[in-house]
């Protein structure tokens, strides 16, 4: 893919109007300063129809995509300012919109998405494991020898969650369709998540270790509809009857991971699962339309690293997602930096533990940005990660299944992928089909 992508523009896009004075500096949250320094981002990926009229012209969707860009940024405004420490300078610097030339069918590409082969769809400075303080925004636009198109929409860490990106996707396509934004977005996480005056204590996975030094590898795993029914089926008890399809995939991706870091190691380590959440509707009286890092940290252990079978670990997962949400409540600034506190002894002892962690995407609505040309056939996150031992959830097109993401160590891996009770439920990287 790396010869068959060439970038033909990069243009810098201004909001349609100015920003207010009264708006021009926006706080950062608590919970935004202590967010890597990365971009976040999705592919959408569109096929060539005649009846929708994507593939007839570039140029014409190319140019509806910067008018309808411009017009969603004075409600977005943010994401065309810059990030000086902790705050957003929303002096509408703009945002950076790139075009590039595939010389590629999307069919064929679609066969076999390897990570690798994302990575040219991707802005260059994406790609980087600390943004900068400018483009938040970055969009590259990859016009496929089909007609087929990939919108690729990266935003600074700093600033949103996937929750956050989804709101902008959907709010954008909103525009280029002729719609008013149906979420306006709100910027108020600082009054909710105000930061110490004093100096920010280190932030665990500061000390994290690069995915390419500890020799890991990404693969895709997809669950259809069908065999997550069945594990659904077979992850059920009288305490859980009817787990969700994420937790029954997150149970199933525990207990194969541990069991091969189990088989891989001469000693018994302790099992640690990290779950990223959105506290929306969970803090009272936080917005659901929050922009911004509205996540707290759920913490599994497993102290002899022997992972019990599924149904008890969905069960465990269920008590401790309910005590989650009760603890979410009353949830401040304090109570970040207590919990920060927690993650942060679950990091120090690294190096006789495995951590692990797994964080959902689904529902987020991302398959339901239609631009004026229909859906996408699909939706995926970046592909690699920057951290290992890590698994990122997608909804799969049908809605109904998964496709799992995960960057495991090689040594890890190449037993996780031959374990046979992940292989009755998961296939390893199939076609998506168009």
């Amino acid at each position: 893919m790396e010869n068959k992508v060439e970038i033909s523009s990069r243009e810098v896009i201004k909001p349609s109007s100015p920003t207010p004075n009264d708006k021009r500096i926006l706080r950062l949250s608590l919970l935004d300063i202590l967010s890597s320094p990365m971009y976040t981002g999705a592919l959408l990926f569109y096929a060539a129809d005649p009846h929708n009229l994507l593939g007839s012209s570039s140029e014409g969707t190319s140019l509806k995509l910067k008018k309808s860009l411009s017009k969603t940024l004075p409600i977005f405004y943010p994401l065309a300012g810059r990030i000086t420490g902790s705050f957003i300078e929303c002096n509408d610097e703009g945002a950076v919109f790139i075009e590039a030339r595939v010389d590629h069918l999307l069919s064929d590409f679609l066969k076999c998405p390897v990570p690798e082969s994302l990575e040219p769809l991707i802005p260059v400075e994406a790609l980087s494991r600390e943004a900068v303080t400018w483009p938040v925004l970055l969009i590259q636009a990859n016009f496929f020898s089909c007609g087929g198109l990939v919108i690729t929409i990266c935003v600074s860490h700093k600033i949103t969650d996937a929750t956050s990106l989804a709101m902008f996707i959907r709010g954008w396509a909103e525009t280029a369709r002729g719609l008013g934004i149906i979420m306006t977005p709100s910027f108020t996480a600082s009054k909710f998540f105000s930061p110490p005056h004093d100096e920010l204590p280190l932030k665990p996975m500061d000390n994290k270790v690069e995915v390419e030094e500890m020799k890991c590898v990404t693969k895709r795993f997809v669950f259809d509809a069908l065999k997550i029914k069945k594990l659904r089926d077979k992850a059920s008890s009288n305490i859980v009857k009817n787990p969700t399809r994420v937790e029954a995939v997150t149970a199933l991706f525990w207990r194969c991971a541990t069991k091969a870091s189990r088989l891989s190691s001469s000693t018994t380590r302790t099992s640690v699962l990290l779950i990223p959440v959105s506290i929306r509707g969970k803090v009272d009286s936080l917005p659901e339309n929050t922009i911004g890092n509205m996540l707290s940290i759920m913490i599994l252990k497993n102290q002899q690293g022997m992972i019990d079978g599924i149904q008890d670990v969905v069960s465990e997962l269920r008590k401790t997602k309910e005590n989650f949400s009760l603890s979410c409540k009353e949830m401040s600034s304090s109570r970040v930096l207590e919990s920060l506190a927690e993650i942060g002894k679950v990091y120090a002892r690294g190096n006789e533990m495995d951590l692990w962690m797994s964080n959902s995407w689904c529902k987020l609505g991302m398959y339901e940005a239609d631009f004026g040309w229909g859906k996408p056939v699909w939706v995926t996150g970046r592909g690699t990660s920057s951290f290992k031992n890590f698994m990122l959830l997608i909804d799969a097109k049908d809605g109904d299944g998964i496709e799992a993401w995960i960057t495991l160590m090689d040594k890890h891996m190449s037993l996780f992928e031959c374990d046979e009770e992940l292989l009755e439920s998961a296939s390893l990287n199939t076609p998506v089909l168009i």
